[in-house]
């Protein structure tokens, strides 16, 4: 990737012979100009190529503009950085950005939320779904490859990892339980090691780097997957238990002056990515303890956001913002900057996708009620497996949940397979059932033949009757 290039010393900026440009600092279109880019928290590296600058001003007195505008607004936060300490401040676009996620995601109002639905169900389903995203995109992120579709089989089936990438993925996963349970304990270094431990678990060539530090043994640097150039030396391994520590009391105490919560949760990610403690699994910690200080201040949301999806997206950005941060003197707002953009932008994403599922499933209600070649139990099961495409079906299941005979519920499955809406296939000695991946689509498709029979099942069981038209699904218990 592309290294940035480093920001112009400022002192040398302002030694310079011509200086004209600093009388015109007060002037409304040179104070729109830093307004912007300190809004877009510009870096040297691409403000160097802008063509359109104030009147009388090049490139490098702009960059003395807005460096200038910075320097009385940094908070000096208690982590060091080199041979200082990182800093940070929130111009007004990120202000309104921690604005929108507070009320859309903070807060005690989770549990009643339209987006979550009534159902408890409901919630765990996307809460689950979220989860499993969120492991496989975190993997992705340091090289796990594999499909999301095999991945998510391989969790909701709790099968055994057959490769490192799904090892990587599980090992998440499992992580991501850890934080939810331990979401009220204090950061301590035994908390990171354990986590590490989980996220790294029979993916090292050394084992004996699962939880533990590295030492002055380990040779750790961060390289360019493709060119291998150097993108990050840590601090060395001798510092490592005092930076732990610092992090772990910023976390652990309030700040003062205040550091707004979401805030404090990217300064936490960025500075465990910066110190690198472990020989490997550091960004994956890095970003559990990201969730596990924004669970632990109540957003609740950020439970169902794979916002490492986002990361995974643009992998370079993501490393881009550390690099932004390490070359202008640990200004870590670059880090937020960015952060706060791709959070924003995961509720949103969020709250399109559970709306575009509500507009779904009400589809599908309409389509089902006005199917008479489907029985109230089919209708029902249809109605169920839009709401929960990952559930598995058994004729078992399906009779306990309808008090049906065996023949009955048999054919109810058998039916549905046979027209496509199911998917049958062989666990072990039983036939299960899962909802076809266009269920939708295959329900919008069948309604234009509705006045077809529905092929029966080969049966001796009597052949249940078929209610008439327009009759609504009834309710269907979660082991359906």
């Amino acid at each position: 990737m592309h290294i940035p290039v480093v920001p112009p010393d400022l002192s040398s900026i302002l030694h310079s012979p011509n200086l004209k440009w600093l009388s015109r600092l007060s002037d409304s279109d040179v104070g729109g100009f830093v307004r912007r880019s300190n809004d877009e928290y510009v870096h040297w590296d691409k403000l160097r190529y802008y063509q359109r600058l104030p009147d009388g001003f090049d490139i490098q007195s702009s960059w003395a503009a807005i460096a200038m505008s910075r320097i009385p607004q940094y908070q000096t936060l208690p982590i060091r950085f080199d041979d200082s300490t990182l800093v940070y401040w929130s111009p007004p676009q990120q202000l309104e950005w921690l604005h929108k996620i507070d009320q859309q995601a903070g807060g005690t109002l989770g549990s009643n939320s339209i987006y979550m639905g009534s159902n408890s169900d409901d919630k765990e389903r996307y809460l689950i779904n979220a989860l499993m995203e969120e492991a496989i995109a975190s993997s992705q992120l340091e090289g796990a490859v594999t499909t999301r579709r095999i991945a998510k089989q391989m969790l909701r089936e709790g099968r055994k990892p057959r490769s490192k990438a799904e090892r990587m993925i599980l090992n998440n996963y499992n992580a991501i339980l850890k934080i939810r349970d331990c979401q009220y304990n204090k950061l301590t270094p035994a908390l990171l090691k354990e986590l590490q431990a989980i996220l790294t678990a029979d993916t090292l060539d050394d084992s004996s780097g699962e939880g533990h530090f590295r030492t002055s043994e380990d040779s750790v640097v961060v390289e360019d997957s493709y060119t291998h150039d150097v993108l990050h030396n840590p601090p060395p391994a001798d510092v490592i238990e005092d930076r732990i520590e610092e992090i772990c009391n910023f976390a652990n105490q309030k700040s003062k002056p205040f550091v707004h919560p979401v805030t404090k949760a990217i300064i936490l990610h960025f500075a465990l990515g910066y110190v690198h403690p472990f020989v490997d699994g550091n960004g994956r910690t890095a970003r559990a303890v990201f969730y596990w200080y924004m669970l632990k201040q109540n957003y609740w949301l950020f439970e169902f956001l794979p916002i490492s999806r986002l990361f995974f997206r643009a992998p370079a950005r993501y490393a881009r913002a550390y690099l932004y941060t390490e070359n202008d003197r640990g200004d870590v707002t670059y880090f937020i900057y960015y952060n706060l953009r791709v959070i924003v932008r995961a509720i949103k994403e969020l709250y399109e996708y559970l709306v575009k599922q509500q507009e779904k499933i009400s589809e599908a209600a309409k389509l089902l009620r006005s199917n008479p070649n489907l029985n109230h139990r089919q209708q029902a099961l249809i109605y169920h497996a839009m709401k929960h495409p990952e559930f598995v079906y058994t004729i078992q299941q399906h009779r306990r949940t309808h008090h049906v005979s065996y023949g009955t519920a048999h054919s109810d499955l058998v039916d549905l397979s046979k027209v496509g809406y199911l998917e049958a296939s062989r666990q072990g000695n039983k036939i299960v059932f899962q909802p076809h991946g266009e269920l939708l689509r295959k329900l919008k498709k069948l309604s234009a033949s509705i006045l077809r029979p529905l092929p029966r099942a080969r049966t001796r069981v009597r052949p249940v009757a078929i209610t008439r038209a327009g009759t609504r699904p009834t309710a269907i218990s979660g082991d359906s």
